[in-house]
C-alpha cells in the first residue's frame, strides 16, 4: 500500500471515528459512551502501530501495554459513578496514550525520564492538533490542491450567501420566515454536528497518523544545565532544616496530647487536624523533584558527591515523616468529622507519595535516576486501579452507618454519594436513625427512580442504583 492509499485509509478511518464520535458524546448521560469512544481510539491507533506501512519512513517503535491501561480506566466510565473519580480516570487514559510514541518499546519507556514523560505529552497534544494538516498533504498534490481550492472557495462564499438571502428576507416576508426557521433550528443543529465531527475527525488523524510511523516523534536533547555542588547542597539543605523543624513540633503535637494542643493553638484536635493537612501533602510532593533533579544539575565530578547524596537520603527521610504527620492528622480528621471522598482520595494521594519516595530510594539514590519516572507512574496507575475497585461511594457509605455511635449520620451527603453507594445504603437502611429513615429513602427514590435511559449513557452504578431503590417503594409509602 502506497503513502497516498494509506493516507486515504486513515482519513476514512478518522472520519468514522469522528461520526461515531459526535453520536456518543450527545447523550444526556456520559458512561458507555466514552468508553467505546476511547476504546474505538485505543483499538485503531493499535492496528497503526503494528506494521509501518510500506512506503512511510519506520519509526522506533513504543510499548503499546499503555493502551491497555488506557481501556481500562476508561472503561470505569461505565461501571463508577463519581465524578473526581471518573474525571482523574479520563486524565489517566488520555495521559496513558502519550506514552506509546516514547520510542524503544518496554525497555525504552522504563528508562524513559520526566522530561521524556513531557515531552511524549507535548508532542502527542502537538501532533494531535497538527497532524491533520500533514495527512492533507500525503494525500496527493492535486487532493491537496483541490482540498485548498474547495475550502477557499466556500470561505469567500459566506458574505455572499449571507448578503444576498438578507435582502431576499427584507424583501419577502414569507421567504424571511423560512429563513429564521431554518437558521433558527435546522441550520444550527447541522452545524453543531458538523462542527463536532471536523474536530474529532482532525484529532483522530492527526493523533493516527503519528502512529503509522510517518511522523517520528523526536525528543530533543534537553540543555545541560550543571550548577556547582555548594549550590544545590545548600538548597537540600536548607529544605531539610525547614522539614527537621516542622517534625519536630509535630513531634510535640503527637506526645502533648489535646491539652498541648488547646494551650498552644486555642484549637480542639479534630480542628488542629483539619487545617493544614493538603498543604502538609503538597510540601511533601513538591519535596520530591527536588531531590530527584539534584543529580542532573550537580556535575559528576564534583568531590562532595557523598555529602549530597546523605543530603538526599535526608530529605526523602524527612518527607517520610511528614507524610506520617499528614496520615496522623488524617485520622484525626476522619475520626472527628467522618469519610469523605475528598479525605479518601487524600489518602490515596498520600499513599502514591509514599511509593514515590520507596521508588526514588531504589533509583534515585542508587544512581539509576532513569527508571524513577516510569515507576512513579506504575504506582500511580496501580493505586488508581485500586481506588476504582474498591468502591469509593459504597466504602465511604459503610463507615458512616458503622460509626453513628460518635456522630450523627450526614443523611444529605450521603444522599449525594453517588449510585455507586445506593445498593449499600438500602442494605443497611436499617442502620440509619429512625427519624431520617424515611428522609434518605426519600431522596434516593426521587434521584434513582426508573427511567428512560439512553444506551450510550449506561452505567452499571446507575443500573444498579435504580434496581435497589425498588425495594424501597413499600417502605416509603409507609412514611408520612
Amino acid at each position: 500500500m502506497s503513502e497516498n492509499r494509506a493516507a486515504w485509509l486513515l482519513l476514512l478511518t478518522a472520519l468514522a471515528l469522528g461520526l461515531l464520535g459526535d453520536y456518543l458524546l450527545r447523550a444526556p448521560l456520559w458512561g458507555l459512551n466514552v468508553a467505546l469512544g476511547l476504546t474505538a481510539m485505543a483499538l485503531v491507533a493499535f492496528v497503526c502501530s503494528l506494521r509501518p506501512t510500506p512506503g512511510l519512513k519506520p519509526r522506533s517503535q513504543g510499548a503499546r501495554w499503555p493502551w491497555g491501561a488506557a481501556v481500562f480506566f476508561a472503561a470505569m466510565w461505565a461501571v463508577r459513578d463519581a465524578e473526581l473519580l471518573l474525571v482523574v480516570d479520563l486524565l489517566a487514559a488520555l495521559s496513558l496514550a502519550c506514552l506509546p510514541l516514547i520510542p524503544g518499546g518496554h525497555a525504552g519507556l522504563r528508562q524513559a525520564g520526566v522530561l521524556e514523560l513531557v515531552a511524549a505529552a507535548l508532542g502527542t497534544a502537538w501532533r494531535t492538533a497538527t497532524g491533520g494538516a500533514d495527512l492533507i498533504r500525503s494525500l496527493g498534490p492535486l487532493t491537496t490542491r483541490r482540498a485548498v481550492a474547495v475550502g477557499l472557495g466556500l470561505l469567500l462564499s459566506i458574505p455572499f450567501v449571507l448578503g444576498f438571502g438578507a435582502l431576499f428576507a427584507s424583501a419577502d416576508p414569507l421567504f424571511g420566515r423560512v429563513v429564521s426557521s431554518l437558521i433558527g433550528v435546522e441550520l444550527e443543529r447541522l452545524l453543531s454536528h458538523s462542527l463536532l465531527i471536523a474536530v474529532l475527525t482532525w484529532a483522530a488523524a492527526g493523533y493516527l497518523w503519528t502512529h503509522m510511523g510517518s511522523r517520528p516523534l523526536r525528543f530533543p536533547a534537553p540543555p545541560a544545565v550543571r550548577l556547582g555542588g555548594t549550590q544545590v547542597i545548600t538548597v537540600l539543605g536548607a529544605t531539610a532544616l525547614v522539614f527537621a523543624f516542622f517534625v519536630a513540633v509535630q513531634a510535640g503535637s503527637l506526645f502533648g496530647g489535646e491539652a498541648f494542643i488547646r494551650n498552644q493553638t486555642g484549637l480542639t484536635y479534630a480542628e488542629y487536624a483539619r487545617r493544614g493537612f493538603f498543604q502538609i501533602v503538597l510540601a511533601a510532593g513538591l519535596s520530591l523533584p527536588l531531590v530527584y533533579v539534584a543529580p542532573f544539575v550537580v556535575s559528576p565530578s564534583t568531590r562532595r558527591a557523598a555529602v549530597l547524596h546523605a543530603l538526599m537520603s535526608i530529605q526523602l527521610g524527612l518527607t517520610t515523616l511528614v507524610l506520617a504527620s499528614a496520615l496522623w492528622r488524617l485520622g484525626l480528621y476522619v475520626r472527628a468529622y467522618g469519610l469523605t471522598e475528598d479525605r479518601l482520595y487524600g489518602a490515596a494521594v498520600l499513599l502514591w507519595i509514599a511509593a514515590t519516595i520507596a521508588i526514588f530510594v531504589a533509583t534515585v539514590l542508587r544512581g539509576r535516576p532513569a527508571g524513577a519516572a516510569y515507576g512513579t507512574i506504575v504506582a500511580a496507575m496501580v493505586i488508581l486501579a485500586a481506588l476504582n475497585l474498591a468502591n469509593p461511594a459504597a466504602l465511604i457509605a459503610r463507615y458512616h452507618l458503622s460509626h453513628q455511635e460518635r456522630r450523627a449520620a450526614d443523611i444529605a451527603y450521603l444522599a449525594r454519594l453517588g449510585a455507586d453507594a445506593v445498593p449499600t445504603l438500602v442494605s443497611r437502611l436499617e442502620d440509619v436513625a429512625p427519624g431520617d429513615r424515611c428522609t434518605l429513602a426519600k431522596s434516593l427514590i426521587n434521584r434513582y427512580r426508573k427511567s428512560s435511559e439512553d444506551w450510550r449513557g449506561w452505567n452499571l452504578a446507575r443500573l444498579r442504583a435504580r434496581r435497589a431503590v425498588v425495594q424501597l417503594d413499600p417502605f416509603a409509602r409507609s412514611c408520612p
